[in-house]
């Protein structure tokens, strides 16, 4: 004879997509070191062109 299946007193839990990383830590420390760096691009850009030097940057 079957046994009944069991079931438990809480729900089911599910995963859901927007609870899940989709990039990895590393990627994402990259993408904010390169914008850091055309930041301080910018800045420096702005400092030298107060005294109507050119600065293309480091990162172009």
């Amino acid at each position: 004879m079957a046994r009944p299946a069991t079931r438990s007193p809480r729900p089911p839990t599910y995963l859901r997509g927007e609870d899940t990383p989709l990039v990895r830590p590393y990627l994402v420390a990259y993408e904010r070191e390169q914008e850091r760096l055309r930041q301080r691009d910018r800045r420096t850009a702005l400092t030298l062109a107060t005294l109507g030097i050119d600065f293309l940057g480091a990162t172009v």
